[in-house]
């Protein structure tokens, strides 16, 4: 028998437990390996039942070899990348982290689809999350921007014939996705937004698609923008700064009225401070950095973040030579899969000039500022 466990308190991951226990398990036993058994669903932070365990539990349970792998459901996809980086820091082998199969109740009836219910990550098809910029400037430009828009001098929006070149060339290694972020900057600033949404939900008909916002435009959006995001069923996660506090009714009054789905983050009162200047010795900041993850689509590149792709604002705003234009390139002849999804899992140069340094309270700072706005 395999001891396993299954990422999850959702309905997916009970039907992924009972279909691994029963028709894979039976599988497994007609072609000469051993039945499956999940004995625990692993949680992110505090456990509700007994049948739970946090993630910390699990790697106590791994390393004492009662349990052998941890399975991800495809559908659980928006806390994958917390827990992959928090399943690495405990010691977790990349090789027995699973992503399950998108599931459905007819699952069970589809020989094909059991056979290969779960499949080894760095094998697997698919990315739990990519984002993009559709605009580099911004008409908010906080404090301590990771994205550095407010160095941004003049209006700057991603080529859309380059950025449809680079999405089908993504699509020759990743055919799934599970969330699409379109990012900027402020990505509203964009007047072909829509032909952006249109393409990723062509390109990958079963990801969430959402457009990252401060809010401030949302009330003027024009008609080709609410339908483009009511068909294609995109939604807008509003990022909910101190300057929206007395709109903020009236904007979802506004999104209601037109029937356009949204989600409001927590009021950001503070930002945190992300750079300096000394490098790091070590990469071991990369796997506690909340942007680590953010799987980020560039100009022929993807990288695990999107520092590399604007870090060139800064530079020459500063006369400085930070690690800029790093990440994978997907053209490269002898790219794999593989390499492809274990090289968005190591650090680059660029991270070792990332740290933890507090946080400071919210301000914007227009298109003026000096260096010690953007360091630590």
């Amino acid at each position: 028998m395999v001891h396993i466990a299954v990422f999850g308190n959702s309905k997916w991951s009970s039907l992924l437990k009972d279909i691994l226990e029963k028709e894979y398990s039976d599988l497994c036993m007609e072609n000469g390996k051993e039945p499956i058994a999940v004995d625990v669903f692993v949680v992110l932070g505090t456990p509700a039942s007994d049948g739970e365990i946090t993630v910390e539990e699990f790697g106590k349970r791994y390393t004492e070899g009662e349990l052998s792998a941890i399975v991800i459901p495809k559908e659980n996809c928006m806390q994958h990348n917390h827990l992959l980086f928090s399943l690495l820091r405990l010691g977790i082998n990349v090789g027995d982290i699973y992503d399950g199969i998108r599931l459905s109740e007819q699952t069970r009836n589809q020989p094909d689809a059991i056979a290969n219910l779960i499949i080894p990550m760095l094998s697997d098809s698919y990315l739990p999350y990519l984002e993009f910029h559709v605009a580099d400037h911004c008409n908010l430009n906080c404090k301590y921007c990771t994205h550095y828009s407010p160095l941004v001098t003049e209006p700057v929006f991603t080529d859309y014939d380059s950025f449809a070149e680079d999405l089908s060339g993504l699509k020759r290694f990743i055919r799934d996705i599970g969330v699409v972020r379109i990012l900027g900057g402020e990505p509203l600033l964009n007047p072909e937004l829509p032909a952006y949404i249109r393409l990723v939900r062509r390109v990958y008909p079963s990801a969430i698609i959402t457009v990252v916002t401060n809010g401030l435009l949302l009330r003027k959006i024009d008609q080709e923008l609410m339908e483009c995001m009511k068909k294609e069923m995109a939604f807008f996660h509003i990022s909910f700064y101190p300057p929206l506090k007395d709109q903020i009714g009236e904007i979802e009054k506004f999104l209601y009225k037109n029937g356009i789905l949204f989600t409001v983050s927590p009021m950001i009162s503070e930002f945190c401070k992300t750079q300096t200047l000394t490098p790091r010795e070590d990469g071991e900041f990369f796997y506690q950095c909340f942007q680590a993850t953010c799987n980020c689509l560039h100009h022929h590149k993807v990288a695990a973040c999107y520092a590399p792709f604007t870090t060139g604002y800064f530079n020459t705003a500063f006369s400085k030579d930070l690690p800029e234009e790093e990440g994978i390139d997907l053209y490269e002849e002898s790219l794999t899969l593989y390499d492809l999804k274990l090289r968005l899992l190591l650090p680059m140069e660029r991270c070792r000039y990332c740290v933890n340094g507090g946080t400071s309270p919210w301000m914007s700072i227009g298109r003026h500022s000096n260096l010690e706005d953007w360091i630590s």
